[in-house]
């Protein structure tokens, strides 16, 4: 009777047909370990809808992948207790995504059109605006000192600007920006480290006031604030404001998105909005609507808010919504053939993987087919 049950729950959550009560019910089941054979039957039967044995997942590669869901470590990290169905459920996503990469590297038809080989994915890379409107392009500059203005510095090292904690005389702003297909890391000069995502931004003096740390950005950046009880630290996202003393939390602010998010996963923030205010606990998410005095807080899927940072795609949702992940860290423009309305898609696969990998795993996932020409992605229900 359960393993009917889980196949029941396992089907409509590969088709996005779950609801929320089925899919916590499914992440149980996996999680307890009793449906360990049931998994990794359900994956090679994914494999080998063609017929081709040749295409099924070598026993000792599934057994590995199923011990690290089991364990709550999909992504290599552990989290803290308030992840653990979150784990799982990236866990089934990251089960789905190498399903789909090993039947592809094995050879197997797919439906992606028109394949454009030159589309590389996103890199580490973002440009530097100083006080006095001059700009540095961080992925040629090398690694190296920087005068970002009299008496201040900061180092470019790989993937990341550090500045130094030392006081300028005069404090003037600087941004960090990251353009389509770019993320960077810059550790500020109160200690604070943020990830920016791609085609993001921030702006931050080069010296905070001794009253509070203020910075503003656009897009999505991820924090984690260094500890200064009595100099809070205030992230501005448009008509939404964060203020912490010490935490990590995630802020999504695209422009083109319907809504402005603030995740928290450690510590604690006050999220102010258009008149309305909402105290944040870790593993929960204020969301503010781009009209009216909504401030709504809920449950978030921490782990996959936070997938940009930690390397990974984690789709969940209308195809659109995914579609505009794809088009920032890829840098292509994606246009729409037919209706695409009401059709929801899942799946995980690492973001250094090449586009069309990405596009066949979401293929596979539904009835979905996409065409690439030149740098535009045709989306085809």
């Amino acid at each position: 009777m359960k393993a009917s049950r889980f196949a029941h729950l396992f089907q409509r959550y590969q088709t996005g047909q779950a609801t929320p009560e089925e899919e916590q019910e499914l992440f149980r089941m996996v999680a307890d370990g009793e449906q360990e054979d049931a998994v990794k039957e359900k994956i090679d039967a994914m494999l080998a809808e063609d017929h081709d044995s040749s295409t099924l997942m070598p026993e000792d590669a599934g057994n590995r992948v199923l011990e690290s869901i089991l364990a709550g470590e999909a992504t290599g990290h552990k989290r803290p207790r308030y992840l653990t169905w979150a784990a799982v459920a990236a866990g089934i996503l990251v089960l789905f995504g190498i399903a789909t990469l090993w039947k592809t590297q094995q050879g197997s038809g797919n439906n992606t059109a028109a394949i454009n080989n030159g589309i590389a994915p996103g890199k580490d890379r973002a440009v530097l605006v100083l006080g006095d409107g001059r700009e540095i392009d961080l992925e040629r500059s090398g690694n190296g000192t920087i005068g970002v203005q009299q008496g201040l510095h900061a180092q470019v090292n790989g993937n990341a600007l550090q500045y130094d904690t030392a006081a300028a005389e005069q404090p003037t702003y600087n941004t960090i920006r990251t353009p389509r297909g770019g993320q960077f890391r810059v550790v500020l000069p109160d200690g604070s480290r943020v990830w920016l995502n791609a085609a993001s931004q921030i702006r931050f003096p080069t010296v905070f006031s001794a009253k509070e740390r203020v910075v503003e950005m656009e897009g999505e950046v991820y924090f984690e604030i260094a500890s200064r009880p009595q100099q809070p630290f205030i992230v501005k996202a448009e008509d939404m404001a964060v203020r912490v003393t010490g935490t990590h939390f995630n802020v999504m602010a695209y422009k083109d998105e319907s809504q402005i998010e603030a995740t928290l996963l450690e510590g604690g923030v006050n999220v102010t909005g258009r008149g309305a205010n909402a105290v944040l606990t870790p593993g929960l998410q204020a969301v503010m609507g781009r009209s009216g005095n909504n401030l709504k807080v809920q449950p978030a899927e921490t782990e996959r808010v936070i997938a940009w940072k930690e390397g990974r795609f984690e789709f969940r949702g209308n195809i659109r919504s995914i579609m505009r992940q794809v088009s920032r860290w890829y840098d292509v423009d994606v246009v729409y053939k037919g209706n695409t309305e009401g059709k929801d898609f899942g799946g995980a696969i690492s973001r250094t993987e090449k586009i069309e990998d990405v596009l066949k795993m979401l293929e596979m996932t539904g009835s979905i087919h996409f065409e690439i020409n030149n740098n535009t992605v045709t989306v085809i229900p």
